[in-house]
């Protein structure tokens, strides 16, 4: 039987993170994920492991990483509202089984909750993957509200 363990990060996961980024960044046809820079990941994983505001969750696949959920709580603009803000969330596609990520997705709502939020925000790129990450995110409770358009300059 094939375990997933879903833990906190540690320091010791920041470059095996960085990594994975890197490693997903090269799955995305789209110039705006062809570059990278490693040390502001290396930077903004660090600061959210250590700091109350931030949600950085592994899936553990017999002591290898092979997913995440990265988040961090922000303030929106125009009123008082806290939004858990998804920043990353990937699962090597050979261990997408729809299971594990169902609990990593409870787990960030429920921290959500736990940190005072209003809202919680996950992104999906199923138009450049060809994925179905939106039926999930659906199937969790989470629904569309906008999307976003990119243009090169």
């Amino acid at each position: 039987m094939t375990e997933y363990i879903i833990r906190d990060a540690t320091q010791e996961d920041v470059l095996d993170i960085v990594l994975a980024v890197k490693q997903f960044c090269k799955e995305i046809p789209h110039p705006a994920w062809s570059k990278i820079n490693t040390n502001k990941i290396n930077e903004l994983v660090t600061t959210l492991i250590n700091h109350e505001i931030g949600f950085v969750k592994l899936i553990d696949h017999n002591g290898e990483i092979v997913g995440a959920l990265i988040a961090m709580v922000s303030e929106i603009p125009i009123n008082d509202f806290k939004f858990a803000q998804e920043l990353m969330f990937w699962i090597d596609p050979e261990h997408r089984n729809g299971k594990t990520s169902m609990k990593l997705i409870n787990e960030y709502t429920l921290w959500s909750e736990q940190v005072g939020c209003n809202f919680a925000r996950l992104s999906e790129l199923d138009n450049i993957l060809s994925s179905k990450a939106s039926v999930l995110f659906k199937r969790k409770g989470y629904k569309p509200i906008e999307t976003a358009y990119i243009k090169e300059i």
